[in-house]
Formats: C-alpha cells, sequence, structure tokens
C-alpha cells in the first residue's frame, strides 16, 4: 500500500463539477503559489530542447566529417561492439538519480549511497564487457573487437566515478547550468573525436571519442558540482526499492522500441525494414526531439510539488496542454505532408516510407501525453504505476501485429503500434484521474483547443498542398511543401487563438503565452522611455 500523498483531497471530492474545482479559492491560491515552479519548467525545458537542438547539430556535423575520414568498416567495427555492451547497459540502468530527484529531501547519506552504487554498477559492467570480449570476437570473426571492448569497458568503469551532486542542476531546477555541462562535454568529444580521426584515420577515433565524453563527463562533474562524495551503502535497500522499477521501465521501453523492427525484419527483409525505420525515425521527431527535453525539466518540477496536490494536478493539466500545443500540430503537419517530405528528404525509392510516417505520427502525438503522465507517476513515487502501462502497451502491440500483419503486410505493423499507443493512453488516463483526484471534464477543458485547432491545421495545410499542384515529382513536393508549412505556420495560432476568446479566455496554457509575450513587447518600450 502507498501512503496517502500530502494534501490529496478525499475520493469522494472527485464527484465535484469540474468548474467548482478550478474555480475554487484553494485551486487559485495554489496556481498563484506555484506560478513560480511553473515559470522554472518553462525556462528548463527551453535550456533542454536547445540542447537538443545543439546536441543533434553536432551530431550531423560529426558524422559528416567522419563519414569523409573513416571507412564503413570502421563504424562497423565500434557498432559491432555496442551492440552487446548496450545490452549490459540496459541491465544496469538503474538511474538512481531519478531517485534522488523524486526524494523531497534526501539526505547526504542517499547520495553517498547512488555513488557507490554507480561505482559498483560501473565496474560490474565493465568486467562484463571484459569478460565478453573474446565471445564476441570470436562470434563476429573480428579479432580487433577484443582491444576495442576493453577499451570501452575501462571507460564505463572511470564513468562510474562521476560526481553524484551534479543531479542538483535538476532538483534545483537549474538548467542553465546543465545545459553549459552536457554542452561542454558534448563539444569536448566531438573535438577530440575529429582530432583522432584525423590523426589515425581508423576506428579507434570512435573508440576515442566514445572514451573521452565519458571521462571528460566525470572531471566536469568535479569542476562544476562543489559537492564530494563519500563511500557508502547505507541507503542501499531504500534506493533499489524505487530505482528497481525504473530498471524494469528501461527494459520495457527498450523492447517496446525494438518489437516492430523485430517484426518487419523478419517478415519483410531488410530494404522494408530500412525504410520502415526511417519513416519511424521521422514520425517520431517531435517526441524525440520536443517531449523528451520538455520532460527532462518537467520531473524535478513535479517532485517539487508532490506535497500540494492542487498545485501538482493544475501543472499536470497545464503541462499536458503544452505537449500537446506543440506536438500535435507537428504530427498532423508531417502526417498530411508525408509524401513530399519523403521525396524531397529521402528521394523516390524511400516511397513506402510515407504511409507509414502518416500512421506512427499519431503514435507518436498520443506518446506524447503518455509519456508526460508517466512523469507525473514517477515524481509520485509509484514508478510500478509506469510498468503496469508499458507492460499494456507492449502486450497489446505484440497481440496486434499478430492479428493486422497477415491481412495488412507492412502498414500492419504500424497499425499495431498507433492501437498500443492508445491503449496504453486508454489504461493511463484513469490512473491519471484516481491518482490526483482529477475530473476528466477539467482535463478536457484544456485540451480540446489544440485538437480542434490541429485538425483545422491539417485540412488547411492538405488543400494548400493540393491547390499547389502534384507532389509526386522532386519539384512538385518543393512547391507543395513551400505554399502548406507556411500556411500551417499561420492557420494553427491564429486557430488556437480565435478558439480561446471564443472560450472565454479562460486560465491555461494560452494565457500564459499571451503574458509572456505581453512582457517580452513591453521590454522594448521600458527601454526607449
Amino acid at each position: 500500500m502507498h501512503p496517502p500523498i500530502a494534501g490529496a483531497t478525499s475520493p469522494c471530492r472527485t464527484h465535484l463539477r469540474a468548474a467548482s474545482l478550478l474555480r475554487s479559492p484553494l485551486f487559485r491560491r495554489s496556481t498563484q503559489r506555484n506560478a513560480g515552479v511553473r515559470g522554472e519548467i518553462a525556462k528548463g525545458a527551453a535550456w533542454m530542447v536547445l540542447f537538443r537542438l545543439v546536441d543533434r547539430s553536432i551530431g550531423i556535423v560529426s558524422t559528416i566529417i567522419l563519414a569523409r575520414l573513416l571507412l564503413p568498416a570502421d563504424f562497423g567495427l565500434v557498432a559491432m561492439a555496442m551492440s552487446i555492451i548496450a545490452v549490459i547497459e540496459l541491465a544496469t540502468a538503474f538511474s538512481f538519480e531519478i531517485a534522488l530527484i523524486q526524494k523531497a529531501d534526501p539526505q547526504r547519506e542517499h547520495y553517498d549511497t547512488a555513488w557507490t552504487l554507480n561505482i559498483l554498477v560501473a565496474a560490474g559492467g565493465a568486467v562484463v564487457t571484459a569478460a565478453l570480449a573474446l565471445p564476441a570476437s570470436a562470434f563476429y570473426g573480428d579479432p580487433r573487437l577484443v582491444a576495442v571492448m576493453l577499451a570501452i569497458g575501462a571507460a564505463w568503469f572511470l564513468s562510474g566515478f562521476e560526481n553524484v551532486g551534479t543531479v542538483n542542476f535538476r532538483r534545483n531546477m537549474d538548467f542553465a547550468t546543465e545545459f553549459r555541462l552536457l554542452a561542454t562535454k558534448r563539444m569536448v568529444t566531438f573535438c577530440v573525436t575529429i582530432g583522432a580521426a584525423l590523426l589515425f584515420r581508423s576506428y579507434w577515433a570512435l573508440v576515442i571519442g566514445m572514451a573521452t565524453g565519458r571521462i571528460v563527463g566525470v572531471v566536469l562533474s568535479y569542476a562544476m558540482q562543489p559537492f564530494r562524495p563519500r563511500l557508502s551503502l547505507q541507503c542501499t535497500r531504500e534506493l533499489f526499492s524505487f530505482s528497481g522499477w525504473l530498471l524494469v521501465n528501461n527494459i520495457a521501453s527498450v523492447v517496446l522500441s525494438k518489437v516492430p523492427h523485430f517484426f518487419v525484419g523478419r517478415s519483410f527483409g531488410a530494404q522494408t525494414l530500412g525504410a520502415y525505420t526511417v519513416g519511424s525515425e521521422i514520425a517520431q521527431l517531435a517526441h524525440t526531439e520536443l517531449v523528451a527535453p520538455i520532460n527532462r525539466a518537467m520531473f524535478p518540477g513535479y517532485s517539487r510539488l508532490v506535497n500540494d496536490l492542487p498545485a501538482f494536478r493544475r501543472t499536470c493539466i497545464d503541462a499536458t496542454a503544452a505537449i500537446l500545443m506543440l506536438v500535435l500540430p507537428v504530427c498532423v503537419g508531417v502526417a498530411v505532408l508525408a509524401g513530399p517530405v519523403v521525396r524531397l528528404l529521402l528521394g523516390e525509392q524511400w516511397g513506402e516510407a510515407a504511409p507509414v510516417i502518416e500512421v506512427l505520427a499519431f503514435a507518436g502525438a498520443v506518446s506524447a501525453i503518455t509519456s508526460n503522465n508517466i512523469a507525473a507517476y514517477i515524481a509520485l513515487g509509484r514508478p510500478r504505476l509506469t510498468t503496469v502501462i508499458l507492460l499494456t502497451r507492449l502486450a497489446l502491440l505484440a497481440a496486434m501485429v499478430a492479428l493486422f500483419v497477415g491481412d495488412y503486410g507492412l502498414m500492419g505493423v504500424a497499425y499495431a503500434e498507433l492501437i498500443a499507443a492508445l491503449g496504453s493512453l486508454a489504461v493511463s488516463l484513469p490512473i491519471l484521474f484516481r491518482t490526483l483526484h482529477l475530473p476528466v471534464a477539467g482535463y478536457l477543458a484544456n485540451l480540446w483547443r489544440p485538437l480542434v485547432a490541429s485538425c483545422l491545421m491539417g485540412w488547411g495545410v492538405h488543400a494548400a498542398a493540393q491547390a499547389a499542384g502534384s507532389g509526386d515529382s522532386l519539384s512538385g513536393a518543393v512547391v507543395a511543401l513551400m505554399v502548406a508549412v507556411p500556411v500551417g505556420a499561420v492557420l494553427y495560432p491564429l486557430i488556437v487563438a480565435a478558439l480561446w476568446l471564443l472560450s472565454g479566455k479562460p486560465e491555461s496554457v494560452e494565457t500564459l503565452v499571451v503574458r509572456k509575450l505581453q512582457e517580452l513587447l513591453r521590454k522594448p518600450a521600458q527601454e526607449g522611455a
């Protein structure tokens, strides 16, 4: 049994009308008192999205340069090693730092125990990696794997000593410092990798780059955080009781991401798998590039509000509405313009990916909502609820793939992913409503505007693309995108604003956006005065 959440209302309160709850003095006071937390979350999300942009940009530049300096075989050799090491890392992904963020008042012994456990886990992973070096070399038939895996394993061991105190950057919502830490580490790794590639012209450049990233992370963690951890196992049982569930969730998430590819590769071959994989990556861009970094900022914000359920509830509604407002129009636009996007970015030979994108884009939008709910459950100290949701989705996915592949072929797998995403959301929402004592009407009242606006925008974008002419050729695809994308970019915010005004300007995400715009507009006037 879980202890009651401080500040929780009694079960009978869940039957009050949504309007009464949202207008109650307690709700308004809680909203005002925690406006600062929501502002910190917004700033943190902006920093994390910025880092994702920086990270992706450096990654693209790095790949382009390294592709010129190294051979495909060099990349393949390191990929062989990482295919094994990734499994070991997954089996040791306890995420003790998440447990520290979730705790309301972690003591020094919690930090020391987490640091010590990280060292032990890294040491264990390094030993297993070294033990598998020879078998992996024999399996792949490449003796070079032994040295590669030993080097990566040694770097993994050293990374276990990273200062656990850096978790306070997230706990304290200091995402500007978090950005500097992550960006500096990424930039140093990039420079060392390119330098090693110029010097050695071999796969060792990639290994050196990976090792540098881990070692630089350790050095920076002590340079940027004054906390000095000590060896201790005092809180081991307490941390494992929480992090054990996170390990199960991490494994379930990875299996979920691999099941569709396994079925596609097994049933349709390498070429179709390639189309499905690339299509899936494009369809999920909004989720991976926006939602994931936003949730990184959301989790510590939620953790601060655990003892104030009305504020937690309000923040959860606002966060879901904000995520939906950002992600849904992108997903709808990608789905509607999948054909021209594929022709322009990938070429005619990738046509098989377009219908996959059309379906999986909506699966990504649904997953965005579920992921925000999951962050809330973990912040509340109930990671097992996340396990229930993920296992439900996994079971649905496996069942739907088996049911649809025979009749619908490749698209059957895409339909299965969409149905599994919808099913997990259907399981997640009742849990959310019950856990937060959240009325359904109060939740939906903030979500219908981006839903309606995205549908209308999608219709407008489709009409604009059709009016621009056929997108069956490369030039036609360019014209269709040049016409349709600006239409969507203008149409969506106008529709959202109109719906908000027609609704009587309710206190919502739109209100926060309007206030922020007013602040930005006042600054030049004040400076001029």
